[in-house]
């Protein structure tokens, strides 16, 4: 007979506490949701019930150094970490002249290990402000990291033979859009959002709402698709997209930039879209956000002031088993990223067909 140890009744005991406690323990009114906007989940957040308790080892810090931005992929048995990073004493604000960077850990949840600068304004050929946004993929036989480039406010691309590198920038911006997200489809097309500012706002502040692109192949030419308007519901604002296939549709988890979705401001939400142009809300519910306390393996947890820049790392059968962010802690100190894991995430419809991803 197997034997359970306490350590192991503990931790199941802890993962099954959480899991159950995640939505009720969130206490909050959203606003009401403007005439015409319907909700997949209108009472729960199952992304967010997927969510668990983070091993200590997924925290990744440089010491003297911001970072933001994170995504990964797995080369191998290697996980392969990207994200943007800039020296601590410039502040928050300096990540107007961060540079990409690469680090390495035989786990998903860590530690990561620094092995190097990948693209930096210093050396690239026509982003000479910052290198900012990097998130990686695989595209064919080769690796694109694609990037916001400043000052050109748009999406560069670099590619590499190896992970490793070295990376070659493309001699121009790809996609005229900020805080892209991007997918490659099976039939090689491909598809990315993207942040634009109307110059004329709603509200009073710049807008940011999001377009949609698509591509007869990886490096374009891009064509904006739908209308010029907003492709999230009426006024919702986004930053930082992140975008992954799976159940038959599009989807993208996004920050709340104003709040006007869960009352939270820059907490997470989900959206799903069938055809990559009308994006329907999975929840109000936030799938995570800084009211948040988050709690970590072995029971302890850590008050946080914000969490930004999601990223949804997906196994080789497409389920989403990861999500990483940027958090901003407590005081002047730097950021750092944090990997948390999901467990037994499916998607919104019970008629969806798991495991159906974009290679």
């Amino acid at each position: 007979m197997k034997t359970i140890t306490p350590v192991t009744f503990l931790c199941v005991l802890l993962t099954a506490c959480w899991s159950a406690a995640q939505t009720s323990a969130l206490s909050f009114s959203p606003p009401p949701l403007p005439p015409g906007v319907s909700v997949i989940n209108p009472h729960d957040n199952p992304l967010r019930d997927a969510l668990r308790p983070v091993p200590k080892s997924a925290v990744f810090k440089m010491d003297g150094f911001f970072l933001w931005d994170p995504s990964v992929i797995k080369v191998g048995e290697t996980y392969h970490l990207f994200a943007s990073r800039w020296p601590a004493n410039d502040g928050m604000n300096g990540w107007f002249r961060s540079h990409a960077i690469r680090a390495t850990s035989k786990s998903l949840f860590g530690p990561y290990t620094f092995q190097e600068v990948v693209l930096s304004p210093e050396t690239h050929p026509w982003a000479s402000e910052a290198i900012h946004n990097p998130k990686i993929m695989k595209a064919g036989d080769k690796f694109l990291l694609y990037h916001l480039a400043i000052p050109q406010w748009q999406t560069g691309f670099a590619y590499a033979d190896k992970i490793e590198g070295p990376w070659v920038p493309l001699p121009r911006p790809v996609i005229k859009t900020n805080n892209p997200a991007l997918l490659l489809r099976n039939d090689g097309s491909a598809y990315a959002v993207g942040k634009f500012k109307p110059r004329v706002t709603k509200d009073g502040k710049w807008d940011a709402y999001m377009q949609a692109f698509e591509a007869p192949s990886l490096n374009g030419p891009y064509t904006l698709i739908g209308d010029a308007g907003n492709r999230l519901p009426v006024d919702f604002e986004l930053e930082d997209p992140t975008l992954w296939w799976a159940n038959n549709r599009y989807n993208l988890l996004c920050t709340d930039w104003e709040a006007k979705v869960t009352g939270i401001e820059r907490s997470m939400i989900y959206y799903t879209s069938t055809d990559g142009i009308r994006y329907e809300l999975f929840s109000q519910i936030p799938v995570w956000s800084q009211r948040d306390a988050v709690p970590f393996e072995d029971g302890t947890t850590v008050d946080i002031p914000g969490v930004e820049r999601p990223y949804v790392f997906q196994n080789d059968k497409g389920d989403p088993v990861a999500l990483l962010g940027a958090i901003r802690p407590t005081g002047s100190n730097p950021t750092y990223i944090m990997i948390r894991p999901i467990a037994g995430f499916r998607g919104d419809t019970d008629s969806f067909t798991p495991g159906q991803h974009s290679k």
